[in-house]
């Protein structure tokens, strides 16, 4: 995998099931020892409350299950 992965998929707009923007993606987190990513960390769009959102908050960023994930293209796309 080259190192511009990263970059590329950055900033990208994360949508639920439905197509509704969620927010934007800022940050994934890497299992050290596999190398697979494990989460996507998600910065929510102004309006809405992430307590409301079954996924944890890490430092203000809502982290997402890699598994919650449908599809990666030109938008994030996740399975609920």
């Amino acid at each position: 995998m080259r190192t511009t992965f990263g970059q590329e998929i950055l900033t990208r707009k994360v949508v639920d099931a439905a197509g509704d923007l969620l927010g934007h993606l800022a940050d994934f987190i890497v299992d050290v020892d596999t190398g697979n990513i494990v989460a996507i960390l998600v910065v929510t769009e102004s309006g809405i409350d992430p307590n409301e959102l079954p996924w944890p908050t890490s430092e203000g960023l809502l982290s997402v299950p890699v598994e919650e994930v449908a599809n990666v293209g030109t938008v994030v796309e996740l399975s609920r």
